[in-house]
């Protein structure tokens, strides 16, 4: 019976609608170009619609199909060989199918469709019944009753299969679909790729089967793409497509819905989902007469149906270079020798091009049963072993880089220390074989995610230092990692210390050579205590040789004789601790004792020079923490080089201002003079090592004392002094700041 003609438009209606609203989506995109992620919405809300519409054309189709044969059944006529046929052809054209049985209303099952896998005793009435999810598998039962109202005819319907079917390959490329049930509960799902992390989502209610099922769609991520200038003309010819498919789909509806153009119905949608594969087909007989292929086998190799089907091989696809392998494949299918990991070999285009392709093999069975010849299914794999050959190479490159590394590098798992990766500087500086195997590694130092190691590892086996730089990762499959770079730094570390061990030889030249400046000096403090001892040795031998010795004055002048022995004893004992090679030592001292110790060295030549000396104090200044003999090789420096800076400045104006304050936690001196002045591109080059103004001077009493300035965490710089000359400052700690560290 032929529908009313109002039916038919309302079966375009969905169609229709769908397709304004694209063309409405479309006319916005051309007018306004808004953001992408809207336009991936509008497209979901469209493809939505369209799935939702396939996917209820199909239960349709398979609920009208059982329909039909609950129609044509009577009586046991279910095991004629007609009935058997239409069975067949229907679980072959719907594999979301499994079960096929019929059954009484006590549920007791008569017969079984053997092809299907799922045969339940159903008690219900005629209709829908609930999903039901067994073994992961989401199930719907569909029962009709036969003509004599006895029996139920059963369709057991997976509904992971039917999306498997339903969702085409353009769909499954740009979303997950997700099945859910009435109570929200995922019952299947088709995805290909990893989802936007800030996709969009879409729902729709599906009105067939009328369980309440929901369809779902999560947005995959898509990278911006200049064809994005051409969407609104495609989404317009998917509208066009979409409109026709409407089409096609009503009038197949309604020829479907005669009893007589049914199985011609059927085959016409097989071909139609055939056409729409990426997947080339081919089917062949016994003998390797080409059957049938598929729309996309013919774009894969660029001939037409017409020019393949009856052809024999050779094939004209069959490149001549491999013509014999292509002949061994051949071979094999006609054989049954099926590989379940299928065929590789090389085709052929009608314009010479070779490409890469994967083949997979099985039986062809026909509507009756019987093994009629071989479907083979291709794969056009040229790219993806591109891809694969570009990893190697990438791969080798990586690992050759890595083996040039003049680093020991090693990538091992975060938590059984199981080393996942190692260079060949790792393997050799730890001596590990090429046929090690799967091994641990212990961690160089303590390991910590925030901030990454940086540290120094001693190898106390080779006697080897290590700089150890480390780092939390995540490895290629997605397990958290521990990277580690080993650099050699024994050389680096043997250098360091024989820079040390030079700058305190330095250090001592410089005190041996300051010592022999003071040569004079110290004749002229020692010629003082000692021409006093003998004055008094006279004086006692005097008094002693008088008839009566005054034993008064006796005792006075031996204790003299003591003071100025002392005297002379603090003078030897104070130049021998400056000029004696010793490790720093810290301990309390006072800047006014040392600068009183320093000046009284001096003393000799300030009054040899005729230099008027002032000092300058702010207030009573706190003891320092400091290495006393240090401090005062650094104030004798100071002073003697400002005490010659003047040689040429007249005797009336040679002046040496010493100036005492403090400055917040720090003692700040200060040493000017009246000299010539240092030019001021001259001022930081002064601390430089073998850098000197002197025409016999050395370069490294300024950078010496720099030094140890900075080892006391202080300060040392140099500047032109107010009125003429040169002013040398230096900042040092006082003891409240340091005490803690006091050993």
């Amino acid at each position: 019976m032929t529908p009313p003609r109002s039916h038919r438009w309302l079966a375009l209606v969905p169609g229709l609608l769908a397709a304004l609203v694209t063309l409405a989506f479309a006319g916005y995109l051309l007018l306004t170009r808004g953001e992408a992620a809207e336009q991936r919405a509008s497209l979901l809300e469209q493809d939505l619609l369209w799935q939702k519409q396939a996917i209820e054309q199909q239960v349709a189709i398979d609920r009208d199909a059982v329909h039909g044969l609950a129609a044509t059944l009577s009586g046991s006529d279910y095991r004629s060989p007609i009935f058997q046929a239409r069975v067949l052809s229907l679980l072959q054209t719907s594999p979301e199918i499994v079960g096929l049985s019929v059954q009484d209303r006590a549920g007791h099952i008569e017969w079984h469709a053997t092809q299907a896998s799922w045969a339940l005793p159903y008690r219900g009435e005629p209709g829908w019944g609930e999903v039901w999810v067994s073994h992961g598998q989401p199930r719907i039962i569909y029962a009709v009753q036969t003509p004599d109202r006895r029996r139920l005819l059963i369709m057991v319907l997976a509904l992971d299969r039917l999306l498997q079917q339903q969702v085409p390959w353009w769909i499954a490329q740009r979303y997950q679909i997700t099945l859910y049930s009435a109570d929200n509960t995922p019952l299947a799902s088709k995805f290909q790729r990893q989802l936007d992390p800030a996709g969009v989502i879409g729902h729709i209610a599906l009105n067939e089967p009328p369980v309440g099922l929901t369809l779902k769609a999560e947005v995959y991520q898509t990278p911006t793409n200049p064809v994005t200038e051409t969407l609104p003309w495609i989404v317009f010819a998917l509208a066009l497509a979409m409109l026709a498919s409407t089409w096609a789909l009503g009038r197949m509806m309604r020829v479907r819905e005669e009893a007589e153009a049914r199985l011609r119905s059927e085959t016409a949608l097989r071909t139609a989902m055939e056409d729409s594969l990426v997947t080339g087909l081919r089917a062949m007989d016994k003998h390797g007469r080409v059957l049938y292929v598929n729309r996309a086998f013919c774009e894969m190799i660029g001939y037409s149906a017409e020019e393949l089907i009856g052809q024999h091989p050779p094939m004209p696809y069959w490149p001549p270079e491999e013509l014999e392998r292509c002949e061994a494949v051949f071979d094999a299918i006609l054989a049954g020798r099926l590989d379940r990991n299928g065929f590789s070999t090389r085709f052929m285009r009608r314009n010479g091009e070779r490409f890469d392709v994967h083949v997979y093999a099985s039986k062809l069975i026909d509507g009756n049963g019987q093994h009629i010849g071989w479907m083979g299914s291709m794969y056009d794999v040229t790219e993806l072993r591109r891809e694969r050959e570009a990893l190697q190479a990438s791969h080798e490159r990586f690992v050759t880089v890595m083996n040039g590394l003049d680093a020991a590098v090693a990538v091992s798992d975060a938590q059984s220390g199981e080393l996942l990766m190692s260079n060949q500087q790792f393997d050799r500086s730890f001596g590990l074989p090429d046929w090690r195997g799967r091994c641990c590694v212990v961690p160089f130092v303590p390991r910590r995610a925030e901030p990454p190691v940086d540290a120094e590892w001693y190898d106390g086996f080779r006697q080897h230092w290590y700089q150890i730089k480390g780092r939390q990762s995540v490895w290629v499959d997605g397990t958290a990692v521990w990277l580690e770079i080993a650099t050699d730094i024994t050389a680096l570390k043997g250098a360091t210390e024989r820079e040390r061990r030079q700058n305190e030889a330095l250090q001592q030249t410089a005190r041996l050579i300051s010592m022999g400046e003071m040569a004079s000096s110290l004749a002229h403090e020692l010629n003082q205590p000692l021409g006093a001892i003998a004055s008094y040795a006279s004086g006692c031998r005097n008094i002693l040789a008088a008839p009566t010795p005054n034993l008064t004055q006796l005792d006075q002048a031996i204790d003299k004789m003591g003071e100025q022995a002392k005297r002379a004893g603090q003078i030897i004992r104070g130049i021998r601790e400056f000029v004696q090679r010793r490790a720093p030592h810290r301990k309390r001292c006072d800047i006014g004792t040392l600068l009183d110790t320093v000046l009284g060295l001096l003393g000799h030549e300030i009054v040899r020079r005729g230099v008027d000396v002032s000092i300058a104090q702010a207030g009573e200044l706190p003891p320092l923490y400091a290495d006393a003999v240090m401090l005062e090789q650094v104030i004798f420096n100071l002073i003697k080089n400002a005490l010659e800076a003047m040689d040429a400045t007249p005797t009336e104006q040679r002046q040496l201002a010493i100036t005492l304050a403090r400055n917040d936690g720090n003692l700040r001196v200060a040493i000017g003079d009246r000299g010539t002045g240092i030019a001021p591109e001259q001022l930081e080059q002064l601390f430089k090592p073998f850098f000197t103004t002197k025409d016999s001077g050395m370069g490294m009493g300024l950078n010496i004392c720099r030094s140890i300035i900075e080892h006391h965490h202080g300060r040392l710089w140099a500047e032109a002094n107010p009125g003429g000359g040169c002013r040398f400052i230096f900042t040092v700690p006082f003891a409240e700041e340091t005490e803690a560290h006091e050993p």
